[in-house]
């Protein structure tokens, strides 16, 4: 998801800016104001907080680089560009996978990150809207299709929509480079003003909000438990489970292009099931998960901790242009 939109679409500034405006709504004192801040000021606080998880550049470690247990730093283009294949664990910051990990273990990771992070707001007052922030960014991207596939009420505003699909992310794809190992899909970073997933992020990060500000003063346990209530159902797996989606196979394409349709407003029907299933039966997996595994499984399938690691040819030192997701 892009950080600004035009009027036309919105970024993470605008749904930011959208759920404070209904936090204020609610919950202000007298003054018009929460944490001695007014509107205004937490608004600004708090986009820019959840903006520099998008920085451009950046410096810092990548723990466990290309799934080879080794730790390296990096400086240079910031973590949100650097490829799943490369830094598995950053990705949970953008409500993404990690492409060795399967499906239920990475929302669990994500559910944790943005827990961890309210935990460390609600624990130091210096950097308490840094922390408001990151977890607002992740919230936010769990909504967008370019990170997340949920269950198709999410196209009418549904905040509790089921979490179906995430997704690897690889910045090669946008100069033609490694398209076969990425499937953020470019086509959901601009989504319509009011569009169902907006409604869905915003009606999201105020709830988040919300409940974080009616617990603050409540003890470390007691806040984890009523955050926990808030949280559980807006980040949900489907009853059918979490899959991880490491290839843009023609399965995945065809979803892709009836989940931009509904997007959008322009619904296309459903492929059915025998195309569906005929689908499946000629889809190759483009990247073998690890040596072991036959090439006629799909590659929709979800990723294994036991992966070997991906090519090292994704190196933070590229020159790939930054994006923003």
């Amino acid at each position: 998801m892009k950080q600004h939109g035009n009027g036309h679409w919105h970024g993470h500034s605008e749904i930011t800016s959208a759920a404070v405006r209904r936090l204020y709504g609610h919950l202000s004192g007298p003054d018009g104001r929460i944490m001695g801040l007014s509107r205004a000021e937490y608004t600004k606080a708090l986009d820019k907080a959840q903006a520099v998880l998008d920085r451009p550049y950046g410096a810092g470690l990548i723990r466990n680089f290309a799934n080879t247990g080794l730790t390296v730093p990096y400086a240079g283009p910031g973590a949100t560009v650097h490829s799943a294949w490369v830094n598995g664990e950053v990705q949970r910051a953008h409500s993404m996978a990690d492409p060795r990990l399967d499906g239920p273990r990475n929302l669990e990771l994500i559910q944790d990150y943005i827990e961890e992070q309210l935990q460390a707001a609600h624990g130091s007052a210096a950097d308490e809207i840094k922390h408001l922030g990151a977890a607002s960014h992740a919230l936010q991207d769990s909504f967008s299709g370019a990170h997340t596939w949920r269950e198709d009420s999410v196209y009418q505003g549904d905040v509790e929509a089921p979490i179906t699909t995430l997704h690897v992310f690889d910045p090669g794809h946008a100069i033609g480079v490694n398209q076969h190992r990425n499937t953020h899909a470019d086509e959901f970073d601009k989504p319509l003003a009011g569009s169902g997933t907006v409604r869905a992020a915003v009606e999201a990060n105020y709830r988040m909000l919300r409940a974080y500000h009616l617990n603050r003063d409540k003890s470390p346990e007691d806040f984890r438990q009523a955050l926990r209530q808030t949280m559980g159902p807006m980040l949900s797996p489907s009853k059918a489970g979490v899959q991880v989606s490491v290839a843009p196979t023609r399965e995945w394409a065809a979803e892709r292009d009836r989940r931009v349709a509904l997007e959008s407003g322009t619904p296309k029907p459903a492929l059915a099931p025998a195309e569906l299933a005929h689908l499946k039966s000629i889809n190759a997996p483009t990247i073998p998960l690890r040596p072991a595994v036959p090439t006629s499984r799909p590659a929709t399938t979800a990723a294994r901790p036991t992966q070997t690691a991906a090519r090292p040819t994704q190196a933070t030192g590229r020159t790939t242009p930054p994006l923003q997701r």
